[in-house]
């Protein structure tokens, strides 16, 4: 591991005087890995590829300023971090297209998502329905409501995790629809 790092380094240094075959030789070192990696986070190889190729295009313009320490989680760090950009934009992209849902459609789904919400949080739990109700529609934090309802912040807290997790379930049918709706429009 010790001699991967000083390589690495070397080859940074390298890499900071212009020398593209240190830039070839760090290319062919971590592509593989590097591309796995994406691909297995994005199940898609044009993206994943597009992801690599983009981070060691960024790596070569910005090799003189470059501060790294330890080039390979640097690299897959900045997958990651790519990787998330990714499904950002995607789901923003998504968004950006609800308007393209024909308008009979979203407003009976939302509707029906409503009517689904209200019977989901009349079946939580007396006090776990009170805390969500007060922490999700009168905006109150688990501060205000521990002190409204003398009782330690962790356990409206608990509560509240609680409500979320019986609506994630409870509700799990009308998210999918929701996604197909998005999907198929």
């Amino acid at each position: 591991m010790q001699q991967l790092l000083l390589d690495d380094s070397k080859l940074l240094e390298q890499l900071k005087c212009h020398d593209s075959g240190a830039f070839e030789l760090l290319y062919s070192k971590y592509w593989k890995s590097l591309y796995d990696f994406a691909r297995a986070k994005t199940r898609d190889s044009n993206v994943a590829e597009e992801i690599i190729q983009d981070l060691f295009v960024t790596l070569w313009e910005k090799r003189e300023s470059l501060l790294v320490i330890n080039l390979q989680s640097y690299l897959f760090t900045a997958v990651r971090n790519r990787v998330i950009d990714y499904y950002k934009e995607k789901v923003f992209f998504e968004l950006e297209n609800l308007e393209s849902i024909s308008a009979p459609e979203y407003p009976i789904f939302l509707d029906e998502l409503e009517a689904a919400m209200q019977v989901a949080v009349s079946k939580l739990p007396e006090k776990t329905r009170e805390i969500f109700l007060l922490n999700r529609f009168e905006y109150k934090t688990a501060g205000q409501i521990s002190l409204q309802l003398h009782i330690p912040e962790r356990t409206v807290e608990y509560h509240i995790t609680q409500a979320l997790r019986a609506l994630r379930i409870m509700l799990k049918e009308y998210i999918l629809s929701f996604i197909a709706i998005i999907y198929l429009s």
